[in-house]
């Protein structure tokens, strides 16, 4: 008797890449769906209720780690297993992966096995805790933000609000759009949010956010 299906939604930028995937994990029996762009992920989530996520860093249009923040903040998917793949480059994104809430990260190149091992891991692993609690009356995910104290102390609730939105993808016009500012005026708190922080090179701002301005979750029964 074959293994039930499961129903796995796989994002990646490289269509080559996700050809291979999709025809290795339909050998084995999941049922794929494929998108290539976070935005697409998100609705790709909500209609079809994936039982696991394989996702790209790199996707088209955006990220992977602010398309798992998204996830991670939607209490009707906050719950679905989040396996990372990543280049060579993938030590920083391991560490900020993990830190959002991903359950592995996987590096390219990594073998057919690895793949296979880390999904079926983490199914078994997902159905186990739906039966320990299936029969549970009541039973709640609750976020938690984890915030670093010195952000609260050291920041204004402007620099504060423009942290949470550069945790949440947005680029410099986009944020100057949304709080009615010119973009000049971003890029001054941006710096200022730095100075205060002691953070320093490209993107340390954006990396220091996203790590810092993230959510943990409790199930209460």
């Amino acid at each position: 008797m074959k293994d039930p299906i499961y129903k796995i939604l796989l994002l990646e930028e490289d269509i080559t890449l996700i050809k291979k995937i999709q025809q290795l994990l339909t050998l084995h029996n999941y049922d794929i769906i494929t998108c290539t762009s976070a935005e697409e992920g998100i609705f790709m989530s909500r209609q079809y209720r994936p039982d696991l996520i394989v996702s790209g860093v790199r996707l088209r249009g955006g990220s992977g780690f602010h398309f798992l923040m998204e996830l991670r903040n939607d209490p009707t998917l906050q719950h679905i297993p989040f396996i990372f793949i990543s280049g060579k480059e993938g030590k920083e994104d391991m560490r900020m992966g993990m830190n959002l809430g991903a359950d592995d990260f996987l590096t390219k190149p990594f073998k057919s096995k690895e793949l296979i091992m880390s999904i079926k891991s983490r199914l078994i692993r997902f159905t186990i805790f739906n039966i320990q609690n299936r029969d549970r009356k009541h039973t709640t995910i609750v976020s938690m933000p984890v915030i670093a104290p010195e952000i609260h102390n050291k920041l204004s609730k402007t620099e504060f609000r423009i942290m949470q939105m550069i945790a949440e993808g947005l680029s410099t016009k986009e944020i100057a759009q949304t709080l009615n500012i010119s973009i000049k005026t971003v890029e001054n708190h941006r710096h200022n949010i730095s100075k205060k922080l002691n953070l320093t090179g490209h993107n340390s701002l954006i990396k220091y956010a996203i790590k810092n301005l993230t959510q943990q979750y409790r199930i209460l029964s």
